[in-house]
């Protein structure tokens, strides 16, 4: 080996030596913190449906219907031509057909394949249920129109506007998972030489089936408004005039229709009784409504003046046309439905709405009441003076309260009268000025939807047994373990060391493993770690003493305790001087200064001897 290459070696064992006598000065830094890591997961696979439970999920519905795609179900079923037939025979032919196809294909296509699409009847009726997540024999929910058209005629309103409904709400409906059967119906045979022959088939199969709806919706020729009709009465909505005693039939869900209408829509609906509606006994509604099913009817104000109806100009492109009002009814009928799931047992029904009042002075809501209750409104507001007056479905006043301040900072009670007449209550809110003044308003009060003398609040669609049961005895009962999803025999149900109840109560998701491992509050410290330390996984001190929950823990201080003017190493200054200062609580200041001196000497030391060592080596080969 040439001397060249004997002192390259030489110097590498220098630098060597110097780099270990350095790392030995770091003797005072703390230890890292043992933090427990999974691999990393697929974010696809952990995406999950949305299961709805105790959360009103209205205006979101209402909002994800969109008229591109309403309009666009409305030109494609109505491009097939005229779907007429007169007897369950012609149902072969090519037009109706392929309509009928086409339903069926949407309607698993819309839904990722959750909808379960059969026919029903000679009259090949279509109908597909999204399936709830309750066990056991529960009430559904249905919407509904008929694809076969007036002969000659394209049916783009009648009844394009219906089966557009159908389809966009199952689009919208089956991006998440529902308590109880969601059903999207499209009748056949309508016309003929009998008249509504389809809708029946459907009923009689469902009354064996021992089926039981809350309500039926049925939309039928929507699109086309009477200029002279009222704003707000733009779409009929229809209900069977039954009284007091079956207020929850029909007229309820007209009036819940327009409740959501009016307070989070475009203010288009009004419920109109049978004996008033036009064409109450010709639509498929009543096929179902008179076989004991709860059932309303969505219709067209502008009937009379549309000089398409049934006609051969009945095309989706009719200037006469409005999709807004397909839109309005199809999210409202969503609305409605995702306001009834999104209900909490034990809890009264709630109406919560945030809106600023600007140029305009008055502000109406409605409160649909089918129970005597206490209504109770309380709201926060800021921006001047306001005044609250409250209805009764007679128009007569039930209460009134008017304020010359603001309540900016704290809710008001405004009222809570006592109410026993079932029907729409109207809420208005004023202001004498026109400065823009907002609000956030809650409104509470029972409610009895099914008419059966139980308040909703007192039961839910599920044995009530289960409600005192908990078999993992982990405090979420059988049946809300049923609710949430979760394994009623397995106190954490994914596994993530964080039982149910607790990830329940603190916002998590109980059936994702994956937000064990998650960090709520960014302190470095899974939500995993700070569960099995009883930390608080949204605050980054869970102790409020200034000190950082990961410092502590990563320096043997107490992240629950406040330990900030302990002197844990006895040095004369506090923990959380140590911890501004970015020191070791563990170690006293003098300790670490005494490692210092000791070990600069010691690198000194080294680096001279070895290059002696060196020097004295080359003078030898020299």
């Amino acid at each position: 080996m040439s001397k060249r290459n004997i002192m390259r070696r030489q110097w590498v064992l220098l630098f060597l030596v110097l780099l270990f006598c350095t790392s030995t000065v770091a003797v005072g830094d703390p230890k890292p913190i043992s933090m427990v890591v999974e691999p990393a997961r697929d974010a696809q696979s952990q995406k999950t449906i949305q299961r709805v439970y105790g959360t009103d999920l209205s205006e979101i519905i209402y909002s994800a219907v969109t008229l591109l795609e309403y309009r666009k179900f409305v030109k494609e079923i109505s491009e097939n031509g005229s779907r007429f037939i007169t007897t369950s025979g012609e149902t072969r032919l090519e037009n109706n057909h392929n309509a009928r196809e086409y339903i069926k294909q949407k309607l698993v296509e819309l839904s990722k394949g959750r909808i379960e699409v059969e026919e029903i009847g000679s009259y090949k009726n279509v109908v597909g249920k999204l399936p709830g997540y309750l066990p056991g024999n529960n009430p559904a929910l249905a919407i509904s129109a008929h694809y076969d058209s007036p002969e000659g005629s394209p049916g783009a309103n009648c009844d394009g506007s219906g089966i557009a409904a159908v389809l966009e709400l199952s689009r919208v409906m089956s991006q998440y998972r529902w308590p109880l059967d969601i059903y999207f119906i499209a009748f056949n045979g309508l016309f003929g030489f009998r008249f509504m022959q389809g809708s029946p088939e459907v009923a009689i199969e469902f009354r064996n089936r021992n089926l039981e709806f809350l309500i039926f919706y049925n939309v039928d020729t929507i699109l086309v408004q009477n200029p002279e009709s009222p704003s707000d009465e733009r779409i009929l909505m229809g209900y069977g005039t039954l009284g007091q005693s079956d207020y929850h039939r029909g007229q309820y869900w007209a009036e819940l229709a327009r409740t959501m209408s009016t307070n989070i829509g475009d203010d288009l609906i009004v419920p109109v009784p049978s004996g008033i509606f036009p064409f109450w006994t010709a639509s498929d509604h009543y096929a179902l409504f008179n076989r004991d099913f709860n059932a309303i009817c969505a219709f067209e104000s502008g009937f009379a003046v549309d000089s398409s109806f049934h006609r051969g100009n009945d095309t989706w492109s009719n200037p006469l046309i409005d999709y807004n009002l397909g839109v309005e009814t199809t999210a409202v009928i969503g609305a409605s439905m995702a306001h009834i799931m999104g209900r909490t047992y034990g809890e009264q029904t709630e109406l919560k709405y945030d809106f600023i009042m600007g140029v305009r002075r008055q502000e109406v809501f409605y409160i649909p009441v089918t129970t005597p209750t206490t209504l109770n409104l309380t709201v926060r507001w800021f921006g001047g003076s306001s005044s609250f007056l409250l209805l009764d479905p007679s128009e007569g006043l039930v209460a009134l309260q008017t304020y010359n301040h603001s309540s900016a900072w704290n809710q008001t009670n405004v009222f809570s009268p006592f109410v026993s007449t079932k029907g729409l209550y109207t809420l208005i809110v004023q202001k004498d000025h026109y400065d823009p003044v907002g609000y956030e308003m809650q409104i509470t009060y029972q409610t009895d939807i099914d008419g059966n003398s139980v308040k909703d609040s007192q039961e839910y669609w599920i044995d009530q047994a289960l409600f005192a049961s908990d078999q993992d005895s982990d405090g979420l009962s059988d049946a809300e373990e049923i609710l949430y999803g979760t394994d009623m025999l397995n106190s954490d149900s994914d596994g993530d060391t964080m039982p149910d109840k607790f990830e329940i109560d603190v916002g998590l998701d109980p059936n994702n493993p994956a937000d064990g491992n998650q960090d709520a509050d960014g302190d470095n410290l899974s939500n995993a770690q700070e569960y099995s330390r009883g930390l608080n996984l949204f605050s980054i001190d869970s102790d409020s003493d200034l000190m950082d929950d990961l410092w502590e823990v990563e320096n043997g201080l107490d992240p629950l305790v406040d330990d900030s003017m302990l002197d844990l190493d006895g040095d004369g200054i506090t923990n959380l001087q140590e911890y501004l200062n970015g020191t070791n609580p563990q170690i006293p200041e003098a300790m670490e200064t005494t490692v210092i001196w000791i070990a600069t000497p010691v690198l000194v030391i080294a680096g001279i001897s070895a290059f002696v060592y060196v020097l004295k080596r080359r003078e030898t080969w020299n």
